[in-house]
């Protein structure tokens, strides 16, 4: 047997970790296997409060001093969260949703398309002076809302089917399905969750006053351009302030999705805890969308990457413990990567597996030659060979158009069933 339970006192730079005392969505930490390399590493597991760690001695080193803890009786008692900013909030990823994905997918279809047409009329409206009919869109809001309490990922997939000719309308609602679910992720109510989609769906309303060929300029802005779409905060929240029944969160999702957290945003340039929590989460909803959005002047980033990026963007551009718990809502293998795996096929990710986020549904498309095989989905946390061990496991994320490959086809294929 390689791998050993030892106490954190005794983990020394050089072993090779391959779990912690609590399950993975407990922690801040992107990935439970890893070699420390440093003391800061060491002390920050210290710093979470993790008490005992299980390291493989034949990945890294070992010392015959150290107590094996591996064979003790007593269950190890997870440790409540003490350091991070979202104690009041419990990350909801254990229970099972009360509907399947593929029961919900057809009224979570419905409800994007009429969205999706209600923010078309919206932004006309409001472009020509009429008013926002509040109510029609706070009755959509409530139908996201509750549909992602029937099932968390359902409007979510539906979001990564581009609509690439109607990109303000496509990204507001999605930018409102994001802050949702991302908001139920952590444990939000409901109510207030209706709040933030409502900001999410009408964050960027402020758009509808900018010039047409400013908006839709199919390449980059020139600064002075871009001083100018930067107005569209304000002019969104001189929208919404006239009406009376807009919730705070709602408004603050509007004037705060472009703040960022050192403070280099607008259009307040707030700084760190200035912006409200809706304001930091929209804030990483809205580039997360629109990062794996293709444009005309620039390609869609692989949702992989994006996720590296914002991580690395921790504790300047945004929050870091809210970026980590993002990168836990969106999962290490995020939705429409293409993959490879162990047996040297290739294949997208179709769904996410909240139980265990390292073993997502893949749908095969390619065997190990590259050739074309017929779609099959693998379930990588149930199919197990004659020992009980995983058949199956991921062993990088590549990039499909390096790869010659179209995830969209099957992504979109995924969804219809």
């Amino acid at each position: 047997m390689s791998t050993k339970k030892i106490p954190i006192q005794h983990l020394r730079v050089g072993m090779f970790i391959v779990g912690l005392d609590r399950p993975w969505l407990d922690t801040p930490f992107l990935f439970h296997r890893k070699k420390i390399k440093n003391q800061e590493q060491i002390d920050k597991l210290i710093d979470y409060g993790i008490k005992e760690v299980v390291i493989d001695t034949k990945m890294g080193i070992d010392s015959k001093t150290e107590p094996d803890l591996s064979k003790d009786k007593d269950e190890i008692k997870p440790v409540e969260f003490e350091k991070t900013s979202f104690a009041p909030f419990k990350t909801e990823l254990q229970n099972d949703d009360p509907f399947k994905l593929r029961e919900e997918m057809p009224k979570a279809k419905k409800i994007k398309a009429e969205v999706t047409n209600l923010m078309k009329g919206v932004f006309n409206d409001t472009r020509m002076g009429k008013s926002i009919e509040l109510r029609d869109v706070k009755k959509k809001v409530t139908e996201i809302v509750e549909s992602l309490f029937r099932n968390r990922d359902a409007l979510w997939c539906l979001s990564h089917i581009k609509d690439y000719d109607e990109y303000t309308f496509s990204h507001s609602v999605n930018v409102c399905v994001l802050t949702a679910s991302f908001g139920r992720h952590l444990g939000m109510s409901k109510e207030r969750l209706k709040d933030i989609a409502l900001g999410g769906l009408l964050h960027d309303i402020g758009k509808s006053q900018i010039p047409e060929g400013i908006l839709n300029k199919p390449g980059k802005y020139t600064q002075e351009e871009f001083n100018i779409m930067k107005c569209h905060v304000e002019m969104g929240a001189d929208l919404l302030h006239k009406y009376k029944d807009i919730p705070e969160d709602a408004m603050l999702v509007t004037f705060q999705h472009h703040e960022r957290w050192n403070g280099t945003g607008y259009s307040k340039y707030l700084h760190g805890d200035e912006i409200s929590l809706v304001g930091q989460i929209t804030s990483i909803c809205d580039v997360y969308d629109a990062m794996t959005t293709e444009r005309v002047y620039r390609k869609a980033t692989q949702p992989h990457l994006i996720l590296k990026n914002l991580y690395e963007w921790g504790d300047t551009l945004f929050n870091r413990a809210l970026v980590e718990k993002f990168i836990q809502y969106i999962g290490i293998y995020p939705f429409g990567s293409f993959v490879k795996l162990n047996n040297g096929s290739y294949g997208v990710i179709v769904s996410k597996n909240h139980k265990e986020l390292l073993r997502p549904n893949v749908l095969i498309v390619s065997d190990i030659n590259r050739s074309a095989h017929p779609p099959t989905l693998i379930d990588l946390s149930s199919e197990k060979d004659k020992d009980g061990n995983y058949k199956y496991s991921i062993e990088e994320v590549l990039d499909p158009v390096k790869c010659g490959i179209d995830t969209s086809q099957y992504i979109s294929r995924s969804i219809s069933g």
